[in-house]
């Protein structure tokens, strides 16, 4: 009798009017993006529909795989609680050392290993910067970044430099339907979601982003994941320094500025925190996306550069604010 009467209070607790509320979908901090890409692509198509054509498409999906694997590599960083200032140069950097080299050497293969060692040097550079000598990550790859750009204009002289042939045709090559540089980016993404999510190192990881002190008390070298971090992202770099510089046919000082801020805005866009830890590398590359397509959006409607980034701050705003919706409806109801 007990239960059928539970039974019975349950059923009409839920029939009553103070139940019917509105409820707020089960999406996760990570799963906003997706529904903000849908209203992204829906908006386009009504108000640009030249943006959506096949052409449009795959003119944009080559620069947003680019931005994808930079995004992923200040993701990793992000999760450690640091910050990497120095995707400009690194960018560039990759560039101009895979045409130096390849054309030096005559081998696009030992040329792109040659490069990932340079971007792995920077990135213990700055993991040992930050680490070591606890100096503030966007201090210590700020000055980096500056070193960098330094080397480029030495070895170029300011002038850009011709990509071997070779580089060139991988980067404007197309499988199954889509860009070389989609198919790159996606296994960038694949590979580190799965490090970090599927292996005990991707736990360790996240352990120490979470709380460092704890980590090392549990006997994990924080060090190491901490400097790993940045090596990872500077190799991220340097891949989408080599495919940016094949895809445009030259590298130069200036190959990377706009692969730093839309980086970061992807990472926060895609809903990684600053607080560490937490974080997805997928949510990411999708946010890529969003912001290549919202570039695309705000050129086709004829907006000028200051509107552009008007629209990015607009956007990163939006999306922060709509991920935390959710728990302020929750904070509020109980409150009520």
């Amino acid at each position: 009798m007990s239960n059928q009467a539970d039974v019975v209070s349950n059923l009409s607790e839920s029939s009553s009017p103070n139940s019917r509320s509105i409820r707020v979908p089960a999406f996760s901090e990570f799963g906003w993006i997706w529904v903000g890409l849908i209203l992204l692509f829906s908006v386009s198509s009504t108000v640009a529909p030249g943006t959506m054509t096949r052409g449009s498409i795959l003119a944009m999906l080559p620069f947003a795989g680019i931005l994808a694997i930079v995004a992923t590599g200040q993701t990793l960083v992000i999760q450690q609680r640091g910050l990497d200032m120095s995707a400009i140069g690194m960018v560039s950097l990759a560039g101009v050392v895979m045409a130096r080299t390849g054309f030096g050497l005559d081998s696009i293969i030992l040329a792109v290993i040659l490069t990932v060692c340079v971007g792995a040097i920077v990135g213990i550079v700055n993991g040992i910067l930050v680490s070591q000598f606890a100096i503030t990550p966007l201090v210590a790859t700020l000055a980096v970044n500056a070193l960098l750009i330094g080397g480029v204009r030495s070895l170029t002289g300011n002038v850009p430099v011709n990509v071997p042939t070779i580089m060139q045709t991988i980067s404007h090559a197309q499988f199954i339907g889509l860009p070389a540089n989609v198919l790159f980016a996606f296994a960038f993404v694949v590979t580190a979601w799965f490090i970090t999510r599927k292996t005990t190192i991707g736990r360790r990881f996240v352990a120490v982003g979470v709380n460092p002190r704890a980590a090392e008390a549990a006997g994990v070298r924080v060090l190491q994941y901490k400097i790993g971090a940045y090596v990872a992202s500077a190799v991220c770099f340097s891949a989408a320094g080599m495919l940016l510089a094949g895809f445009i046919g030259s590298a130069s000082q200036t190959s990377g500025n706009d692969y730093l801020l839309p980086a970061i805005a992807a990472v926060v866009v895609g809903g990684t925190p600053f607080t560490g830890g937490k974080g997805s590398v997928i949510a990411s590359a999708v946010a890529a996306l969003f912001m290549a397509q919202l570039s695309q959006l705000v050129l086709a409607l004829g907006a000028g550069p200051a509107v552009q980034l008007l629209v990015q701050a607009c956007a990163i705003l939006l999306a922060t604010t709509v991920r935390h919706l959710p728990a302020a409806i929750r904070t509020f109801r109980k409150s009520a």
